[in-house]
């Protein structure tokens, strides 16, 4: 039977389609040995480039430049409780601390790392003495945001070597880093120089002291801390130079974003900056520390801002002293401190600081005159606030006098403008 056109037009396609899949199977099979020669070619090459470039090139050592990353200090003054302060906190079954600090943490929550000095030595011990203080101000401390305690001040060895060693090893249980106190050769070798990372910039922390109460370190235990000054248990003349600038140097050479330094100095109870004083911060700033903090007048000190960039090498900004955050004074003046806030920005390898402002205090005591019935941390700035709005749980207006007046006088003293107060 003939075919259709139909059937014959479709048969044809058909055919050639057949004859068009012949002939490509028949070009693969002359093409596909010659495309695996070149294969094999192509990877051997790559191979022997590779093998090549690992013997001619080590690896880099540099680090990659990261992008931007800021992180904000808190600093605070002197951290003080005498015996009276202690027993008000005492429970049932130990002491808690916590209340002392409820109205001061949200301040303490703004930053990324917050740093004090605590002035004396943790015992587990039953009996309490000033300057000596139960585990659970430490717990307090860390619960409140606190991250790093200096040590390194009047109190390092009040209770010998073995007050100093509990102390450190009672900080760190709590979660926080002891700065500028070492309990051994090898402790101090490891870990003279505090790192922390904070959002990516490495930051080093030091710590000195002028002295320890007239103490003389035992023999043979001259690594256990940093001292500003040779003469250190007596007149405070001279200069610990060569040591201080080792010190740096260490610091330095684990090549930090910002070496922070926290200095134990000056005289209790006096405004007076002291030319060794001067001294001492040219020799850090020159040797490559950004920023001073001091601690031990127990008053709000002087403080300078030279220049907002960081540089590898000088001075940027110095605190004298920041007064204290929880007291043991009698004067009202040594009860007011302040919260130095400072945000530090890095752009690739540049740092700047991008924020500086601080944070007044006031460590209430109870006051019949002041009408104050607790211990506790207040927010100058908020607790002014809150007794110009009418808030319920307002200071008195002796307390809101003296706070008004005091604020004037940590205006005055910082040499700070008036906007770095922080609202």
């Amino acid at each position: 039977m003939p075919y259709s056109n139909y059937n014959l037009e479709e048969q044809l396609r058909q055919d050639r389609r057949l004859s068009n899949a012949r002939r490509w199977k028949r070009r693969l099979r002359r093409l596909l040995p010659l495309f695996l020669v070149a294969l094999l070619l192509a990877t051997a090459v790559f191979y022997l480039h590779a093998q090549k470039g690992n013997e001619e090139t080590p690896p880099s050592t540099e680090a990659a430049i990261p992008g931007s990353a800021t992180a904000t200090l808190h600093f605070v003054g002197d951290i003080c409780l005498d015996t009276e302060t202690m027993e008000h906190f005492r429970t049932q079954t130990g002491f808690d601390f916590t209340p002392l600090l409820r109205k001061i943490v949200a301040r303490l929550a703004q930053a990324d790392l917050t740093i004090g000095n605590l002035e004396g030595n943790i015992s587990e011990a039953g009996t309490l003495s000033d300057y000596c203080y139960p585990p659970a101000l430490l717990q307090a401390l860390y619960a409140a945001g606190f991250d790093i305690l200096q040590t390194a001040n009047s109190y390092t060895i009040q209770n010998g070597m073995t007050g100093l060693v509990a102390t450190k090893q009672a900080i760190q249980a709590a979660g926080m880093d002891a700065l500028g106190t070492w309990t051994s050769q090898d402790d101090r070798e490891e870990n003279g120089v505090l790192i922390r990372d904070v959002n990516g910039i490495r930051i080093a922390f030091l710590a000195f002291t002028k002295g320890m109460s007239n103490l003389r370190l035992p023999a043979g235990a001259e690594y256990c801390v940093n001292l500003l000054y040779e003469d250190y248990d007596t007149n405070y003349t001279r200069v610990a130079r060569s040591a201080i600038q080792k010190v740096v140097e260490e610091a330095r050479l684990l090549n930090p974003d910002l070496i922070v330094a926290m200095v134990h100095w000056g005289s209790e109870y006096d405004r007076q900056i002291a030319d060794s004083q001067e001294e001492i911060a040219e020799l850090l700033f020159q040797n490559g520390v950004n920023l001073i903090i001091g601690a031990h007048s127990h008053y709000v000190g002087p403080m300078k801002l030279e220049d907002a960039h960081i540089t590898s090498f000088g001075g940027n900004l110095i605190a004298y002293s920041l007064g204290d955050f929880i007291s043991a004074a009698d004067s009202s003046s040594a009860r007011h401190g302040c919260i130095l806030s400072v945000t530090v920005q890095k752009d690739g390898n540049e740092i700047r600081i991008s924020d500086l402002t601080y944070i007044p205090t006031y460590s209430a005591a109870p006051s019949a005159d002041l009408e104050i019935q607790n211990y506790e941390v207040l927010d100058t700035l908020g607790a002014i606030s809150f007794y110009e709005d009418g808030y319920y749980d307002r200071v008195s207006d002796a307390l809101y006098e003296d706070l008004v007046s005091e604020l004037e006088d940590i205006r005055e003293q910082t040499g700070m403008p008036d906007n770095l107060a922080k609202k």
